[in-house]
């Protein structure tokens, strides 16, 4: 889930200031002076950044500067608890964008990395500095640095795992598809999610509260959140339980409820953080997982209704794995060839070939498409395009193949009849040549003929004719070889074995007639 910039415009920072003033002087009445275990603006002071940009940092300053200064302090302590605040915000705002690409929540490593960076990190700074100059102002005591350090610390946390989370998804997307039963299961579950809370935290319960760690019946609805709606609206359901929990706690109802008020916060804040963590990374994992099942869906789509033949199978040559379009290839069913040997639909004479292609396969190596025959369930061979590729288990390793085989037995015989034709062209463009050339010498025999049965006597005039019939019955040979090329000739270019030179023959022509 990739976050999109957002434009703050100047009425939406003081939008922004209000809500942080508002939401911090409700968890300072929780706490005590300027520390408090109810930091809900943490969360505030890091979706913000991540929804609209660092741009909105003064806003977040101003916010915690009026928070503070209107309840217990001097300017310049206020300031520094100010600055810290914020830069606590921009900083695990970095740290997320940086190490997750901005895709927050859409992944359970992600969420490991939002906690880390954003939740226990970012928020650590915030609560040095603060914890630091409220000491160094007097406003709290050094032997207390450590509880009023924890106290701010996982305050803020808390905030940040449980409120910017739903912050985050909603300002991702604000949208509600819902149908009238899919609207009214959500609100089922928010109604149960109230009533649990209530019941547990409320102080509905309380006779069992004691006795049972009834706190635990929020997970069932969570999970149930995000099995059914998905990250945004668990998250809302985490907001929701953590609002009731902590109005509940302060009342000293629930089963968090210890010493003192602040001790009984902090353990309802770890239990909020740790709920809120395992609700989010579960809904990372079903949104994952609904995204690989669409993935392997579209897949098998593609591979169910190509036309060509795709095949998996083992190092060792079992099939696999068998679509339609190798039924319709091959003629054997799916329940037929899987877990059969490939060599099914392998020529006996090309037997060694698969050993090969799977040796390549197994050491890595990459297999280029090659053409081949293979062999149909009704005896006939075909000829085929084949690509091979490794498949890998979920540790990447390689534990079989898949082959991609195509039909090319058209386009074989199209070859074939191609070739055929070429020969045939080449054979009449000779046979053109050959007619041209005979066709000059031939003319000089027959003019010379044609001229000395004037000039010699009967008796050799007799054989001239005869050489007169001779050359014409070789003219029709010709006629007709030229006949022939020109049947075979297209207007394409010919492949003739050399070029022919007019001048040349026009010369050679004339030479003879001088004879």
């Amino acid at each position: 889930m990739a976050l999109p910039r957002l434009s703050p415009m100047p009425w939406g920072l003081l939008v922004l200031t209000g809500v942080y003033f508002v939401v911090g002087k409700l968890g300072l009445i929780l706490g005590f002076s300027s520390s408090t275990a109810v930091w809900p603006p943490a969360g505030i002071a890091l979706a913000a950044p991540l929804l609209l940009g660092y741009r909105v940092w003064p806003a977040l300053f101003v916010g915690s500067f009026l928070v503070n200064v209107t309840t217990e302090g001097s300017v310049w302590t206020t300031l520094g608890v100010a600055s810290g605040n914020t830069l606590a915000g921009l900083l695990g705002a970095f740290l997320v964008t940086r190490f997750t690409g901005g895709n927050v929540f859409g992944r359970a490593r992600d969420i490991f990395a939002f906690a880390a960076l954003a939740g226990f990190l970012s928020t650590a700074v915030s609560a040095t500095i603060g914890a630091t100059c409220l000491s160094l102002a007097g406003f709290a005591s050094w032997d207390r640095f450590g509880a009023l350090w924890l106290t701010r610390w996982l305050g803020s946390a808390a905030g940040v795992l449980v409120v910017a989370p739903a912050l985050i998804l909603w300002g991702v997307d604000r949208t509600l598809r819902l149908t009238g039963a899919r609207a009214m299961e959500l609100a089922l579950l928010l109604g149960s999610v109230v009533v649990v809370g209530l019941a547990v935290f409320g102080g509905l319960g309380s006779a069992w509260v004691r006795v049972y760690p009834l706190e635990f019946l929020c997970v069932p609805l969570l999970i149930l959140a995000a099995f059914r709606f998905g990250p945004r609206e668990a998250a809302t359901c985490v907001v929701l339980f953590s609002v009731i929990a902590t109005w509940g706690t302060s009342r000293g109802a629930g089963p968090f409820v210890w010493d003192t008020e602040n001790e009984s916060l902090l353990l309802l804040q770890a239990f909020m953080g740790t709920i809120a963590m395992m609700t989010l990374l579960l809904a990372a994992v079903i949104a994952e997982r609904g995204r690989v099942e669409e993935a392997l869906a579209r897949a098998a789509s593609i591979v169910e209704f190509s036309d060509d033949a795709i095949i998996a199978k083992t190092l060792d040559g079992t099939i696999t794995s068998w679509n339609a379009g190798a039924e319709r290839l091959y003629g054997y069913s799916g329940r037929e060839a899987i877990g059969r040997p490939i060599a099914l639909i392998i020529p006996p004479e090309l037997g060694d070939e698969l050993p090969k292609i799977l040796a390549q396969i197994a050491r890595g190596e990459r297999v280029e498409p090659y053409d081949t025959v293979r062999m149909t369930k009704d005896g006939r061979r075909i000829d085929v395009s084949v690509t091979v590729s490794p498949t890998r288990d979920a540790e990447g390793r390689i534990v079989g193949a898949s082959a991609i085989a195509r039909d090319i037995t058209d386009r074989k015989r199209m070859e074939v009849a191609l070739r055929e034709r070429d020969t045939l062209r080449y054979v009449a463009s000779l046979a053109a040549a050959a007619a041209h050339e005979i066709n000059n010498p031939l003319a000089a025999v027959m003019g010379h003929t044609h001229l000395l049965a004037h000039e010699v006597d009967a008796k050799a005039r007799e054989r001239i004719d005869a050489i007169a019939a001779a050359a014409s019955r070789i003219a029709q040979i010709v006629a007709r070889m030229r006949g022939v090329t020109q049947v075979e000739l297209t207007d394409e270019a010919s492949y003739l074995p050399e070029m022919l030179d007019l001048n040349k023959s026009s010369e050679r022509l004339r030479e003879h007639q001088r004879l």
